[in-house]
């Protein structure tokens, strides 16, 4: 049997909390020493009826380093830097606007050349909003094994 735990580097980057008024964010993800990542974004009951005016758009970006080991500014990423989804606009994989699009997961892989790699999920029109979690799943890492612990 094959150890995958110690091989891939599982962050959480966005504890569990309500979208509803204002965007959350995975924070800046730092791709140095790892060459792979997924992004995966947890969405709860949305207490919202969801369309096209009532949603949630999630989005990925990247940036290069600054130079201090800092994200410089963050730009939209295309269907050629991700996996698993594509007609990208802006930066923006998936519109949770249906009933169908909740309590789901939706995971996007990277594989643009940037170090610093940021989802973020933005509440459209919500007065109620529900749960959002996401987690930053690392691999072909430089340095194992990962404390994952």
């Amino acid at each position: 049997m094959h150890d995958l735990i110690n091989t891939l580097s599982i962050l959480q980057s966005l504890r569990p909390q309500t979208v509803q008024g204002s965007a959350l964010n995975s924070g800046n993800i730092d791709m140095q020493g790892a060459e792979a990542l997924a992004v995966v974004v947890l969405v709860g009951d949305i207490a919202d009826t969801l369309d096209s005016t009532h949603r949630i758009d999630l989005k990925i970006e990247h940036a290069e380093d600054d130079g201090t080991g800092a994200p410089a500014a963050y730009a939209a990423c295309t269907d050629d830097d991700v996996l698993n989804f594509t007609g990208l606009s802006s930066g923006i994989f998936m519109a949770v606007d249906g009933s169908g699009d909740e309590q789901k997961r939706y995971a996007i892989g990277y594989r643009g050349g940037k170090r610093f790699v940021k989802v973020t999920a933005t509440p459209v029109s919500l007065s109620t909003g529900g749960p959002i979690a996401m987690l930053a799943i690392k691999g072909n890492l430089s340095s194992l094994p990962v404390a994952n612990s």
